[in-house]
């Protein structure tokens, strides 16, 4: 009578086993920024997701999305908290952190923006002299070659595109780096017209991607998530 207990608690126990896993597989947790409109709104909801919901979807993945700003994100992805964070790019100080797949989710283009009045006009971040004071958003990236060269300038790291344009519409900072898509549609949430503040030349263009966590193995959620950007992008075609 013991034996076949210990068989039947035994069957359970593989059962549940087996579960756990199909669940794990079928399921993925990302976090997502609050402050990078169209791709990413308050709400989390934007192109960026849209792309993955999508790409997910073409593999019978469910996702969920905690809404948190970006810096915890990053955090959050980090620790395990969740299995990755998008909106992110690939350069030296992620790929230390962070897992990433081959497919980018999208490209983004950067720029330079000044002061409406402003005479400034950088051809090339190298040319931004020492002690410039430049407004960025906190944690987010720059590219390899601004990264290389920031500890020459004044960051003024701020959390949301909002505090940059009033920053620049104030006249308190000389410069600021932001993503064309973003400052075209933050401008136009504000109701400003686009002189608002002054594009100047581009900085850098960067792919995008989910940033998966390094704490446990999220090797087949990767895999699934750049054969489904594959399946998406073919019958796009």
């Amino acid at each position: 009578m013991q034996n076949i207990t210990r068989i039947i608690l035994t069957i359970c126990l593989l059962m549940f086993t087996n579960a756990l896993q199909a669940n794990e597989v079928k399921t993925v947790k990302l976090a997502v920024e609050n402050s990078w409109p169209p791709y990413a709104d308050k709400l989390g909801d934007g192109i960026s997701k849209k792309i993955i919901q999508e790409a997910y979807n073409a593999e019978g993945i469910n996702v969920s999305f905690v809404v948190v700003p970006y810096a915890r994100a990053l955090k959050m992805a980090e620790h395990g908290i969740v299995d990755g964070a998008f909106n992110v790019t690939k350069q030296e100080s992620t790929i230390a952190k962070f897992n990433f797949h081959n497919t980018p989710l999208l490209k983004a283009t950067a720029s330079f923006y000044y002061p409406q009045n402003s005479t400034l006009d950088f051809l090339d971040i190298q040319d931004v002299p020492e002690q410039t004071s430049i407004a960025l958003i906190i944690d987010y990236e720059y590219g390899e070659q601004y990264e290389a060269l920031k500890h020459r300038y004044n960051e003024v790291r701020v959390s949301t595109q909002h505090q940059i344009i009033e920053l620049l519409k104030t006249g308190r900072i000389d410069m600021a780096i932001m993503f064309d898509e973003v400052a075209k549609f933050t401008l136009e949430e504000l109701n400003l017209p686009m002189n608002t503040i002054r594009k100047g030349h581009v900085n850098h263009v960067s792919d995008i991607y989910v940033a998966f966590t390094q704490k446990r193995d999220v090797s087949e959620k990767i895999r699934l998530l750049d054969s489904g950007l594959q399946k998406t992008r073919r019958r796009a075609q």
